[in-house]
C-alpha cells in the first residue's frame, strides 16, 4: 500500500505493474461504502493487469485513507485533487480512469477540473448530469445505510461510529452536479457509461448517449450493486473492449502529434 498527502489528508491507494511494459494506466475509483479492494476480490484487477497498470485508490473515508469529518474536505474539487496527487505521485500525465457510484461522480470532477489527466473516462452506476435525483427513492444516509446492511451487509461491516461522519458527508456532498455537463461535452477523450439493466440510472444514462452519440454505452445484467460485484465476466469484458478502443486512439492522438498531424 502507498498513500500520498492532498491538503493535509492521506489518500490510500496500490499500484500493480501490467505484464507488458511499457503500458498505459487505469486508475479504478469505488463507490460509497465500498473499498479499493474490492476491485481486486472479484477480479478487475487481474484481468486488466493482463494489457495495463492498475492504481486502485481508497477514497477519502474509506479503507486505509483519512476518515475526517469535516464536509468541505468531501467536496468534488477535494475529491478529484485526490486522484491527481496520486498520479503526480506515480509520475503519470494521463490515466484511464473509472469510476463507480461515488467513483463516476469523482470521475465528473475530474472532467471539470483535471481534464488533462484523462486517456479516457468511464463513469459506472451513476448519471453524471442528474446524480441522485436519477436513483428512485434514494433517500436519506442513514437509508442507504440501513438498506445496504440488510441487502449487502459485506459493504458496512467495517463501518463503525466513528466513521459515520465522513460517510455522510460523502452522501451529501453527491448532490454536486452543477457543471458536469459542460465538462463532459467539452472532454476530447473517450467516453463510457456503464450500468446495470436493473440500476436506476440506466434510463438517464441511455439519454446521455443517445445525446451524444460518441459516447459508448456498456450495459450488463444486475441492480446497481450486482453490476459491478457479481456480473464481473460481463462488466469486464465490457471495459477491456472499451480501453483497448480508447488507447488505441491515445496512440493514434500521440502519433499525430508527434508528426504534427492536426486530429478532430
Amino acid at each position: 500500500m502507498n498513500r500520498v498527502l492532498h491538503r493535509g489528508q492521506y489518500i490510500a491507494y496500490q499500484r500493480f505493474e501490467g505484464l507488458q511494459q511499457p503500458v498505459s494506466t487505469v486508475l479504478l475509483q469505488h463507490g460509497l461504502l465500498s473499498q479499493r479492494k474490492s476491485w481486486l476480490d472479484v477480479g478487475y484487477v487481474e484481468a486488466l493487469k493482463a494489457n495495463f497498470n492498475v492504481i486502485t485508490v481508497d477514497s477519502l473515508g474509506h479503507g486505509d485513507s483519512d476518515k475526517p469529518s469535516d464536509p468541505k474536505l468531501y467536496e468534488r474539487s477535494q475529491r478529484a485533487g485526490h486522484i491527481a496527487a496520486v498520479l503526480d505521485a506515480e509520475s503519470i500525465e494521463s490515466v484511464h480512469y473509472i469510476g463507480y457510484s461515488m467513483g463516476g461522480w469523482i470521475g465528473t470532477g475530474m472532467a471539470l477540473y483535471h481534464p488533462d489527466r484523462l486517456a479516457s473516462l468511464t463513469l459506472g452506476g451513476w448519471d453524471p448530469i442528474g446524480g441522485l435525483s436519477a436513483v428512485p427513492a434514494s433517500g436519506t444516509f442513514n437509508d442507504l445505510l440501513e438498506r445496504a446492511q440488510d441487502s449487502v451487509p459485506t459493504l458496512t461491516t467495517w463501518v463503525t461510529k466513528n466513521v459515520l461522519p465522513g460517510l455522510e458527508a460523502c452522501w451529501k456532498a453527491l448532490q454536486e452536479t452543477q457543471g458536469s455537463e459542460a465538462a463532459l461535452s467539452c472532454l476530447n477523450v473517450p467516453v463510457l457509461v456503464w450500468s446495470g439493466v436493473a440500476d436506476g440510472c440506466l434510463d438517464a444514462l441511455q439519454r446521455l448517449q443517445a445525446r451524444y452519440p460518441e459516447y459508448r454505452l456498456l450495459t450488463v445484467p444486475g441492480d446497481h450493486v450486482a453490476a459491478r460485484m457479481v456480473h464481473t465476466r460481463e462488466s469486464i469484458e465490457g471495459l477491456l473492449n472499451f480501453l483497448e478502443l480508447a488507447d488505441d486512439c491515445l496512440l493514434y492522438t500521440s502519433d499525430a502529434a508527434d508528426e504534427g498531424l492536426g486530429v478532430d
